[in-house]
């Protein structure tokens, strides 16, 4: 061998070693930065902080408030917050409900459905106000690993770190940053571009009922045609949410909300007039665009997406919520067994868990909102006449198939 050839081979194998003697950090060791304290980054962290890791959450809104509407949270999401010791919690605060009850537009019953049943194989459905989930998952965080009011402005990658710039414009360096900011993200922004969400053609609008209605402890859900009207309750309040067909960015100012939302429901039957002509201060309802979200890839370099932020889900599974937090478990469980050399291995991993399900659960949301949203008039009467012979056996299996699956 020439010394040329020896020269070249001695300094392959140099490089080599020193690509070895980086410092390499282990599980726990790692520098993990997540982005967005909601519920899937306040989930992701608690169980990383219970595992031995020092997550540093940055939240851009100064201060936790009184912020959203009740979500519906699955067993399978439950599970997580049992092994969080937040389970009690979860009960003393939530509301488990065992009946769901479907009326056409008029209020005629088309169906009431017992989910006594998955209750008792899987435990309770529960629903729960947004900002009480948030305050409960708080409690297993350390106070000191969260900045309130702080968002990041860059995401800089190199092979061995992700290099954040922050609002304050203070500078970082990561071996992970995770992106749980939610349907709107901007970390899915900052690194993957411009990802559309698919809009589904429907959008609506959600508050509390006043102290005045009549209080129930069932769903209530009102299916009429290209429009829906859901009465949800939780402990001592109860949420609507509503929904109409519409062109995707229709304007929705403030001052003329409470006619709006009245002339779209004028038609519909049992309690909904008394919801409507209780209607107050339209600066309290909460109008949005209902939208999904499907990605290519879910993570990019040491960049990671984790419940909206990667795989938004419809309301109409009521499913997202769960679906977060079973993403932040995962992810959780496959950086225990990760080195911020070879991270891309947990995250493939991550992906490669969580996807079938997430795309399962979206395609069965997107189903149910083409049921309950029907947008002919001779589709829901269609509709409405299977619905009172759609079985409960039907109802049970379709639970099944979802809470049965291993995460």
């Amino acid at each position: 061998m020439s010394i040329l050839k020896r020269k070249k081979k001695l300094d392959s194998r140099n490089a080599e070693i020193e690509s070895y003697a980086l410092p390499i950090r282990f599980g726990p060791e790692m520098r993990v930065l997540i982005i967005g304290g909601g519920i899937a980054g306040l989930t992701l962290a608690g169980l990383l902080q219970q595992r031995g890791f020092k997550p540093r959450v940055v939240e851009r809104i100064p201060e936790y408030g009184k912020v959203g509407y009740i979500i519906v949270l699955w067993p399978s999401g439950s599970r997580v917050l049992k092994g969080l010791g937040l389970y009690r919690d979860l009960i003393e605060t939530g509301l488990p409900f065992s009946t769901y009850n479907v009326w056409d537009e008029k209020g005629e019953m088309l169906k009431s459905y017992s989910v006594d049943e998955v209750s008792e194989k899987y435990g309770p459905m529960i629903s729960i106000y947004r900002s009480e989930l948030i305050s409960i998952l708080r409690k297993n965080i350390n106070p000191e690993n969260i900045t309130m009011g702080l968002s990041v402005e860059k995401i800089h990658q190199t092979p061995d770190e992700a290099i954040v710039t922050f609002s304050d414009g203070t500078r970082e360096s990561f071996d992970l940053v995770v992106g749980c900011d939610g349907v709107r993200s901007r970390t899915r922004n900052l690194v993957f571009g411009d990802v559309p969400l698919s809009y589904s053609g429907m959008t609506g609008w959600s508050f509390w009922l006043k102290s005045g209605i009549a209080k129930s402890a069932h769903i209530a859900e009102y299916w009429g045609t290209g429009k829906f009207l859901g009465i949800w309750p939780t402990r001592n309040r109860l949420s609507v949410f509503t929904s109409i067909r519409s062109p995707k960015g229709t304007p929705d100012p403030v001052e003329n909300r409470l006619d709006r939302i009245r002339e779209h429901f004028s038609d519909f039957g049992g309690v909904v007039p008394e919801i409507l002509a209780n209607l107050e201060d339209p600066t309290e309802i909460f109008h949005d665009e209902y939208c999904d979200l499907r990605m290519d890839e879910w993570h990019k370099g040491r960049v990671v997406l984790v419940g909206d932020s990667a795989h938004a889900v419809l309301p109409t599974a009521g499913g997202g919520v769960a679906m977060a937090i079973e993403s932040a478990a995962v992810l959780a469980d496959e950086l225990t067994r990760a080195d911020s050399k070879y991270i891309s291995q947990s995250l493939e991993a991550y992906v490669s868990r969580r996807r079938p399900r997430v795309n399962k659960v979206q395609d069965q949301s997107r189903m149910m909102g083409k049921v309950a949203f029907a947008d002919s008039r001779a589709v829901s009467v269609l509709r409405n006449f299977v619905m009172r012979f759609y079985s409960s056996r039907l109802h049970l299996k379709y639970w099944d198939d979802l809470l049965k699956e291993p995460i």
